[in-house]
């Protein structure tokens, strides 16, 4: 009697999830990602990408001049050396986990290499007078550096308590995938935009006859073409959106993010329509602007975790495909190995 209870004490007390830690670093590194891209719109918004001409440092000091416009920049590029000490923190953790985990250590080594590739496009946009193409491949290289942030907190999610995913699952993951594409093709159109001047060649919305004479040069095809893909990536999200409630009705015991996620990411595109109408309206206030790549970034952020939950799943151990409607969940307990089994027997 005493083994038995000793044995099943042992097994309810086993370990709890050994990359919990991990998990919540990688969240936290998400997060201050996020908040970096932001603070990236506001150093575009206000003009301030040239108000350090130098770099690393700002006028060869690290605690630079008193103004609004010098800390706008300085402070981006001190809070981007966080989030790379956080990346990096990141693989030394995936090192001492790439047994249990190999996709973690692949992960966080392919954030960190993005990481320093994106230091040097930040210099390049200093030292090279923000050049248009330059700008939006800092911009659309700090989006793929969060969705690899965010497989990383998903593949350190406990392979115990982790099933497959069902088929109405695979079903969201690739339409998510799809969308967020097409969201990553908006945004850099929008970056281009903006580095070219065409953000703000019409004033009129839904459409283009304005204050202006179409001539066809190359910023009015820019800008209507930016503002058009727009509608179009707002329609595709939106009837992904509707698309993956009815599936999850006829799926049947779905799991609650496969209709959360996109209906929350078909809010996210309506705000940011609206945001994007009020820019041209108003040619973009500093909180307008602001807000527009900030609610872009949340929306890429959400359909990347919508793919990486559909697909991610077969990346674990055991990660073997469930039918629909099944329990996405096992047990929390780890049973005992059978040489301590025999042990507790013999005692």
């Amino acid at each position: 009697m005493t083994s038995m209870s000793e044995g099943s004490a042992r097994s309810l007390n086993a370990p709890g999830d050994p990359q919990r830690g991990v998990r919540r670093v990688a969240v936290a590194t998400t997060l201050a990602t996020l908040l970096l891209i932001a603070m990236g719109g506001a150093v575009r918004a206000t003009d301030s990408g040239l108000a350090c001409p130098d770099w690393p440092a700002c006028y060869g000091q690290w605690i630079p001049p008193a103004d609004l416009n010098i800390w706008l920049e300085h402070s981006h590029r001190l809070w981007a050396g966080v989030v790379g000490l956080a990346i990096a923190a990141l693989v030394v953790m995936g090192w001492r986990h790439r047994r249990r985990s190999p996709w973690l250590w692949r992960l966080s080594s392919i954030a960190f290499v993005l990481v320093l590739i994106q230091a040097g496009l930040g210099a390049a946009v200093v030292l090279l007078h923000l050049r248009a193409g330059l700008v939006t491949s800092h911009l659309g290289m700090s989006w793929i550096i969060v969705a690899c942030l965010v497989l990383v907190v998903l593949v350190t999610r406990d392979a115990r308590t982790t099933a497959g995913p069902t088929s109405h699952e695979r079903w969201v993951g690739r339409g998510a995938a799809v969308v967020a594409g097409l969201v990553l093709v908006q945004g850099l159109l929008g970056g281009q935009a903006t580095g070219r001047g065409a953000a703000y060649v019409y004033n009129a919305v839904p459409f283009w006859a304005s204050d202006q004479v179409w001539t066809g040069h190359a910023r009015e095809v820019l800008h209507l073409t930016h503002r058009f893909a727009g509608y179009l990536v707002a329609a595709a999200v939106i009837v992904f959106a509707v698309q993956a409630q009815r599936r999850a009705r006829r799926a049947g015991g779905a799991a609650r993010w496969t209709v959360r996620l996109p209906q929350l990411a078909a809010v996210l595109v309506v705000i940011q329509v609206g945001l994007g109408i009020s820019n041209v309206l108003t040619r973009a206030t500093v909180w307008s602007g602001i807000s527009h790549l900030t609610v872009a970034s949340w929306l890429w952020t959400v359909l990347v975790l919508a793919a990486g939950l559909g697909l991610v799943s077969t990346w674990l151990p055991g990660g073997a495909d469930r039918p629909d409607g099944a329990a996405a969940t096992r047990p929390h307990h780890v049973p005992a190995r059978p040489v301590e089994r025999q042990q507790e027997v013999t005692r």
